[in-house]
């Protein structure tokens, strides 16, 4: 079993800023350990953003089965090991002066944005959900072009619910987007977290029902970025490995992926392809 822990840091906010691209930032993972989560010991506030709250990709559905942060909310697994067939990490531990930018949902597709990441080569993880795309298909091949379109379910309901039709909500994205861009998934960034924050008994179903559709990791954050771009993080701010996640959900993405990119530089630190250092 994964011993988890919810923790929810409430951190330093970091204005929201325009930035230069920082041209070609794909960093090599070689002689990289195998990435394990980076723990930080911090004191737990229990869940941020009680059930039924409105987060950024819109209303939470009430679950009595278990809690779950709003997307903004940052979760810290306390550990991470292999189980049921598939791999969770909230964010990655090496040496490389790296860290990862992923973005979830779809409902807004902002032009600008997709431009900035192909003209500054960009590498983006984009966790998809497929009614978001209303069409959108070359959008977020430009939004992954220098990493990979991965899964982030069909719906975004929540799978820790006991209602959660797992099966169709996981697998189905897989032929989808495999179809549609050529490779099929193989991580998965459970909407809301649900599942993992804390450890509740839907996890090993939904590791299991993910590891029978070819998901062999799933990747949720430590480091979150708000509608209004404000940066909240769980333990140390800007270390190696951090996986920052932001949301399709406004205009300023473009300004939203340049302050992180400046800031992160501040620190040395690049973004890297999370697709590249979590394998199949």
């Amino acid at each position: 079993m994964i011993t988890t822990r919810a923790v929810v840091a409430v951190a330093a906010v970091v204005a929201v800023g325009s930035g230069v691209a920082m041209g070609r930032m794909q960093t090599s993972a070689a002689g990289d350990q195998t990435p394990q989560v980076a723990v930080s010991r911090i004191a737990a506030t229990g869940p941020s953003g009680a059930t039924g709250a409105t987060g950024a990709t819109g209303p939470r559905e009430s679950s009595s089965e278990e809690a779950y942060p709003a997307s903004a909310a940052v979760p810290q697994l306390a550990a991470a090991t292999k189980e049921n067939g598939v791999s969770v990490r909230s964010s990655i531990k090496t040496k490389n002066p790296v860290f990862f930018i992923t973005i979830d949902d779809g409902w807004n597709q902002p032009k600008d944005a997709a431009d900035y990441v192909v003209n500054a080569k960009l590498p983006v993880t984009v966790f998809l959900t497929e009614n978001a795309v209303g069409g959108g298909w070359d959008f977020f091949k430009k939004m992954a072009m220098y990493d990979r379109v991965q899964n982030h379910s069909m719906t975004h309901v929540a799978l820790s619910k006991k209602s959660a039709n797992r099966q169709y909500e996981i697998c189905s994205p897989q032929t989808i987007y495999a179809k549609k861009y050529g490779v099929k998934p193989w991580i998965l960034r459970p909407p809301y977290g649900a599942g993992f924050m804390p450890k509740r008994v839907t996890t090993p179903l939904i590791e299991k029902t993910a590891a029978g559709c070819g998901i062999t990791q799933i990747a949720l954050w430590n480091v979150a970025v708000s509608k209004e771009g404000k940066m909240t993080f769980a333990g140390n701010k800007f270390q190696k490995g951090d996986i920052v996640l932001l949301h399709f959900d406004g205009d300023n993405l473009k300004q939203h992926l340049q302050m992180v990119v400046r800031e992160y530089a501040k620190h040395g630190l690049k973004p890297a392809s999370l697709s590249a250092y979590l394998t199949r």
